[in-house]
Parts: C-alpha cells; sequence; structure tokens
C-alpha cells in the first residue's frame, strides 16, 4: 500500500475512531453583523439550509445560546444577545419544532477578548448564536441477513434507514456508526456484490445540491455518500466494488422531507460464485 493511501486510511480511522468518542449533539454556529439582530443573507440562507434539513423526530431537545463582541454596554450586550437567540428561536418554531424541545434560550451577552492579534476576526466569531441539538437514543440496528438477502437482483435499491448525519454535514451520528461497520461485514462476507452508494438530501429543486457545513462545498449529498464509501475501502472492501454519488433532491420518494434524507445501496453487479 502507497504511502498516500495508508495515509488517506488512517485519516478515515481518525475520523469514525472521534465520532465514535462523540457526544450526540453537535454546536451549529451562524453570525451576525454589528448591533444587528437579524441576520444578513448568507447567514440567513445557511439557517434556512439547516433548518430545512432538520428530522424533528430524531430531536430530544436543542439549546440556543446568543453572544455579542466586547465592545458596548453589558446592559445593551445581554439585550441584544437575547434578541438574537430570539430571533433563532422563531425560525425554528415555524419549522415545527415542538417548544418544549428547546429547553434553554437565552442571552450570554459579551465574549471577552482572548486573542487581540486579529481584533476584527474574533470580533465577527463571537457576534453570533449557537444552536446545540441533543437527539434521541439510537434506534434498532438491522440485523446483518436484513441489509443483504440472497433475492437481491441488479437495479434493486437498500435504503439505509439508520444511517443518520449531523445536520448539513457529513459526519455521521455516533448512534449510526455501528450501522456502516454492520455494513462492512456484510459486504466482507458476501463478495458477490458490488454496490453504489447514493446520497440524498430533501427540501430543495432537483438537480440543486446543497452547502456540507464541514467544507464549505455545495456537494453535501455526494460528501455523505463519500464518507461511508471511504470507510467500506478502510474495512478492506475492494474499490472495484464500490461507487458512490450525490443524488442531490433529484429522487424524493413522496412520503415526507425524513424519507428523503437518506442513503441508499443500489446493486450495480452480482458476480458469479
Amino acid at each position: 500500500m502507497s504511502f498516500k493511501k495508508a495515509f488517506s486510511f488512517f485519516l478515515v480511522l481518525i475520523i469514525f475512531v472521534a465520532q465514535l468518542k462523540a457526544q450526540q449533539q453537535k454546536i451549529n454556529s451562524f453570525y451576525f453583523d454589528t448591533d444587528k439582530s437579524v441576520l444578513e443573507i448568507q447567514q440567513e440562507t445557511l439557517i434556512k439550509q439547516f433548518i430545512s434539513e432538520l428530522d424533528t423526530t430524531k430531536i430530544k431537545e436543542i439549546e440556543i445560546l446568543g453572544y455579542c463582541d466586547d465592545v458596548g454596554r453589558k446592559g445593551y450586550n445581554d439585550t441584544l444577545s437575547y434578541k438574537r437567540a430570539a430571533y433563532v428561536q422563531q425560525l425554528l418554531l415555524a419549522k415545527g419544532i415542538d417548544p418544549s424541545a428547546i429547553v434553554m434560550l437565552t442571552g450570554k451577552g459579551k465574549i471577552t477578548l482572548k486573542d487581540k492579534k486579529d481584533v476584527y476576526a474574533e470580533r465577527a466569531n463571537n457576534r453570533r448564536v449557537d444552536i446545540i441539538i441533543k437527539y434521541l437514543p439510537p434506534v434498532p440496528i438491522a440485523k446483518a441477513n436484513e441489509i443483504f438477502s440472497d433475492t437481491l437482483k441488479v437495479g434493486d435499491k437498500i435504503i439505509l434507514e439508520n444511517v443518520l448525519f449531523e445536520n448539513s454535514r457529513h459526519q455521521i451520528l455516533e448512534q449510526s456508526i455501528p450501522v456502516v461497520e454492520r455494513l462492512a461485514d456484510v459486504l466482507l462476507a458476501k463478495k458477490k456484490y458490488s454496490i453504489a452508494i447514493l446520497g440524498h438530501i430533501c427540501c430543495n429543486p432537483p438537480g440543486v445540491d446543497v452547502i456540507d457545513f464541514d467544507t464549505g462545498e455545495r456537494n453535501l449529498s455526494e460528501a455523505r455518500a463519500k464518507i461511508i464509501y471511504d470507510y467500506l475501502i478502510y474495512r478492506g472492501i475492494e474499490k472495484k466494488r464500490l461507487s458512490y454519488k450525490g443524488m442531490m433532491a433529484n429522487y424524493p420518494l413522496g412520503k415526507g422531507d425524513r424519507y428523503d434524507r437518506r442513503v441508499e445501496l443500489q446493486i450495480v453487479a452480482i458476480a458469479e460464485q
């Protein structure tokens, strides 16, 4: 194995181990202009994407924390930070979030400068709202023989309903990592199958992908398919048996948004044994 390939596999392993140790929550931050309690256009676009991706059936609780930079009086900053948090709350409620799921809504006031080397950038980072989402406990994981049956044909698709991702990111939720590990075990045992990994998103017109918050690239559906592809290769699945593709929002199932946020496996070849 070349050094480059070995290093890539090592990075994949680090990512998955880190996710295994992570808590079932993620801090998502959105940034405000000076003295503003309403997001500017770019951040408004990002938070609307973030909200459109929310699967309300998987959320246990939400915390919304507003902040300000260190400029201005304490009372003013306390009020402004709360207004920012309340603004984000209204966006979430408009999506249909149960108000009782929001367990904390607070303005934390100013954040004191820590590094004065780049005051402008640090203050810009401190004018924000953090959304912390905690997810429900893991759902039951499919058994190996439920992922691949011996009746599958070329062209058949398998929806991995328990493979869930951080909102607007390609990182897999901790509760879903055992599903991907199980998938690898099955593919190692059933070597006759070659598969395509298809990533889907919801809530967008056909032909449009959305931004991956981890990279800033507009390829979220592809990035989610690729992280699974990378892990399967790391686990020893032959590369020639695998491919991946981002399907964007081109193939809604007509059952609701939660069913369109999905990863599918499509059987592309079955070798004779």
